[in-house]
């Protein structure tokens, strides 16, 4: 996404709640381009935690992709 689009979204998410005649919450209009970009930003820590972990276990293939001899030391 480009530098305006992504300010763009930061002014809509600043903007007040605007509630209707009963006082329920109106929901501000993202574009579909705009969620994903919302969505994959609030996923970015649990992507980090992920990775981190991965990493230290050290798994770098699948189970059905090692030879015989990773998967027992795998097993220990």
């Amino acid at each position: 996404m480009t530098h305006t689009e992504i300010q763009e979204i930061h002014r809509k998410l600043a903007l007040p709640t605007k509630r209707d005649e009963s006082g329920k919450i109106i929901a501000t209009k993202f574009s579909d381009r705009e969620t994903s970009f919302i969505l994959f930003e609030m996923m970015h820590e649990m992507r980090e935690e992920n990775r981190k972990e991965s990493e230290s276990r050290g798994i770098a293939k699948h189970w059905s992709k090692m030879s015989k001899e990773e998967r027992k030391k795998m097993e220990l």
